[in-house]
């Protein structure tokens, strides 16, 4: 995995972990902020070739 995919998969984990927290505290406009950073992260992902979906897939059921 290039240094470029392994910060990008850090950051998707990170924003998810961020916001799954945001959630479990009731913050909506923190929520609102870390799915428009993980929307940003997926849109830079598909431009690059990246296959995130594959780790992330459950948290749609999750949501």
């Amino acid at each position: 995995m290039t240094e470029f995919m392994t910060t990008l998969h850090l950051r998707v984990h990170d924003a998810v972990t961020a916001f799954q927290r945001a959630r479990a505290r009731g913050d909506a406009d923190l929520c609102a902020a870390q799915l428009g950073e993980i929307e940003d992260l997926v849109e830079i992902a598909a431009r690059h070739g990246v296959d995130i979906d594959s780790g992330y897939q459950a948290l749609e059921y999750a949501a």
